[in-house]
């Protein structure tokens, strides 16, 4: 839903401030959300409370920003906070190291990943407008930030709150060519137990900043584990079909038949050219982990021959895909499968899914099991057919189709 529409439905804004909101972005360019704080509709909190809502991100609300760790503050250099648009606000104590920190962009995986990396410790998105963000470092760090450009409007003279220590040196950011070979990353899984029990739902924008590969090394202990859950029968898969009312139903379907015949299944939704995995398995992985992957889907790999055919694919991975393919199997902790599948699951020529299978022990695909999956996605397909008939019809059921 969009950020109007929220604000809308939570009685913060009438239709004629959306209005008025919807112009001054058209005239001026930027975020919505900015030019409804800037004409004194909404307030800060209220934006990234919104925000939270539409991203599924915890919030950074203005008391979070209050009683920002000085500490924590330093160990980010003013310029990377506007570069990236993020302000850390806690660390964890003890274990792993993890920083909470407020983002304007907490789905964009290339930001969160050099986040991280700049920070050296994992990184626990929280969502807040991107007039929040600007308002804060200028308070925090004393440095005025250009939104658009994400520049400061100045030469950055870190200002932290007092008794903040100086900043630790970071490392110096990629040049631009280096930006560019580089267009995905994957961050490493963060810990079963987090340390502020707040739960990241990824779902990544392009973004220019430097990109570093961050993800955790391969295990190999943790490869070619046999294919989890028991078997689902095409017919039994098919007839869940029918009884799914909203399409996070249509993944739960799809995932828990592959479980039965695959070592690793992946849901993936396609949206605004970008794949990111919706539901997933694999074998010695958590499953919220492998549902922060995404990229852009125009990247060279598997993904992007099936997504641009419009059909499925099968073999071995193709060579020109390999960068982007062999970071995902690097975070799925398995070597290179000699043989994966790409199903595409399409309405009218487009593309809403894809869906990624490997054998539990990296070699051959099931012909039987992946002839099914190919008919079970061809049903998917339909279904969202159907679902998309009884919204028009005015089915309050089908409502969450658009979710």
């Amino acid at each position: 839903m969009k950020l109007g529409e929220i604000l809308i439905q939570l009685g913060q804004i009438t239709p004629e401030q959306l209005d008025a909101g919807l112009r001054a972005q058209g005239l001026a360019g930027g975020k919505l959300g900015t030019h409804l704080v800037e004409l004194g509709f909404i307030g800060t909190d209220q934006l990234s409370l919104a925000l939270s809502r539409q991203m599924g991100v915890p919030a950074a609300l203005e008391r979070h920003f209050s009683r920002a760790d000085p500490a924590v503050l330093a160990t980010l250099k003013a310029s990377l906070a506007v570069r990236y648009l993020a302000v850390p606000l806690a660390a964890s104590r003890g274990g792993v190291k993890q920083v909470v920190a407020a983002m304007a962009a907490p789905l964009d995986m290339l930001t969160v990943d050099d986040l991280s990396f700049a920070l050296g410790a994992r990184v626990e998105p929280l969502v807040a407008g991107e007039i929040v963000i600007a308002r804060n470092i200028r308070r925090l760090y004393g440095v005025e930030v250009n939104i658009k450009t994400r520049m400061s409007a100045q030469t950055p003279t870190p200002r932290l709150v007092q008794g903040a220590p100086h900043p630790t040196p970071t490392p110096t950011p990629m040049s631009a060519s280096a930006r560019t070979a580089s267009a995905a990353r994957i961050l490493a899984p963060a810990p079963s137990e987090r340390a502020t029990g707040m739960r990241r739902a990824l779902a990544p924008t392009p973004s220019p900043a430097p990109a570093r590969d961050v993800v955790s090394p391969r295990t190999p202990a943790q490869t070619h584990l046999p294919a989890s859950g028991p078997a689902m029968s095409l017919e039994d898969a098919i007839h869940r079909l029918t009884l799914a009312r909203h399409r996070e139903q249509l993944a739960d379907v799809v995932v828990d038949f592959m479980r039965g015949y695959f070592g690793c299944g992946m849901f993936f939704l396609v949206r605004d050219g970008q794949a990111r995995v919706w539901r997933g398995f694999a074998s010695g992985i958590q499953e919220a982990a492998i549902e922060t992957i995404a990229f852009p889907v125009s990247m060279p790999s598997c993904f992007q021959l099936a997504h641009d055919r419009r059909a499925s694919f099968r073999g071995p991975a193709p060579a020109e895909g390999s960068k982007l393919q062999r970071q995902i199997w690097k975070y799925l902790h398995c070597e290179e499968p000699s043989e994966i599948a790409v199903v595409p699951v399409q309405v009218k020529n487009r593309v809403l899914n894809l869906v990624y299978a490997h054998a539990a022990d990296g070699g051959p695909l099931p012909d039987g099991p992946l002839t099914d999956l190919q008919a079970l996605c061809a049903a998917v397909s339909s279904t969202y057919v159907r679902m998309i008939q009884k919204l028009k019809a005015g089915d309050p059921a089908s409502s969450t189709l658009g979710r």
